[in-house]
């Protein structure tokens, strides 16, 4: 007979979990999905592999004779896919969004090492890119990383390559339109419209933080569709300001602009990530090229997670 991997893996991370909900949210899978892959296996093999019930989960015998087996099998076949990654020319590598700050490092990179083989994906925020990574689909991607749950998080690696600064994005007819920048503690006397309905989690998250750290009152009604569904929103509303990535690339004939932040700079951090024991033989080479001529800024907020993640 041959064996399902698919079905294996959920078979070996069922066991080490003893608990099929959180097995199935290390595998980003349904717990169904989860269920039905274990009772093929079972099917396959004539074998229960689980004693299961509303107040536990436990091996078999025949399970834990499996087990050491199927944990070999797995470590073979991910050894096997290894060898083949090492050879692989090209790093992929989701971006989220084509306006953000992760397709300008990219192309920042592009610009050092012109012959450097990258293959780019916008899978619009990190939990979305993780199931990717956890296939092989793609090799690293970029996001928010202390937004992650400590479970999504401890499978990972990753390095921060960017700070970006925050910027208020408002209508050439908003009375900051034609400041320079302002003070961060001056937006307390300002509306602001974040509107995150569907919004990418760890950038909804972060607004919830900012707002709730300097006191604003920030209108998070609306839909989020789009990038430039939210830049048209804004330029035609020019009693309202919303906060975006200061390198976001705004359409060359939008009817917004930006107004830079001060004294703190709020700054959003952008991490690479990729899973532990999965890292392409170019991924260092990348992360120099992102980092190269970058300057950090100073006298920056950061949300109190990032901070803490970021001294850990």
């Amino acid at each position: 007979m041959e064996l399902d991997l698919g079905q294996v893996r959920a078979f070996v991370t069922a066991a080490e979990e003893l608990h099929f909900g959180r097995a199935a949210e290390r595998l980003h899978v349904s717990q169904q999905a989860l269920s039905k892959r274990v009772g093929k296996l079972e099917e396959s093999l004539s074998a229960r592999l689980f004693d299961r019930s509303t107040q536990r989960v436990e091996l078999t015998r025949a399970g834990e004779r499996f087990l050491p087996y199927a944990i070999d099998a797995l470590a073979a076949a991910d050894a096997a896919v290894e060898s083949l990654r090492e050879s692989r020319q090209t790093v992929r590598v989701d971006v989220l969004d084509e306006r953000l700050a992760p397709m300008q490092l990219v192309r920042h990179a592009l610009r050092r090492q012109e012959d450097l083989p990258i293959e780019v994906s916008m899978r619009h925020g990190l939990p979305n890119a993780l199931p990717a990574l956890h296939s092989g689909e793609a090799d690293a991607a970029f996001g928010r990383v202390h937004s992650l749950a400590p479970r999504e998080l401890a499978e990972l690696d990753h390095q921060l390559v960017l700070l970006e600064p925050l910027a208020l994005l408002v209508s050439r007819d908003h009375p900051l339109a034609a400041a320079d920048s302002v003070a961060l503690a001056f937006l307390r006397d300002f509306p602001l419209w974040a509107p995150i309905g569907g919004a990418v989690a760890e950038w909804a998250g972060y607004l919830e933080e900012f707002a709730g750290a300097w006191g604003s009152h920030v209108d998070f009604s609306g839909p989020s569709l789009s990038l430039d569904h939210l830049v048209d929103d804004v330029a035609a509303r020019p009693d309202v300001a919303t906060l975006v990535g200061g390198r976001m690339q705004l359409p060359p004939t939008s009817g917004a602009t930006v107004v830079y932040l001060t004294d703190p700079t709020p700054v959003y951090p952008w991490s690479l990530v990729w899973l532990k024991g999965r890292r392409h033989h170019l991924l260092s080479t990348l992360l120099d090229a992102f980092t190269q001529g970058f300057a950090w800024p100073h006298d920056v907020w950061l949300a109190e997670a990032d901070r803490t993640g970021l001294s850990a």
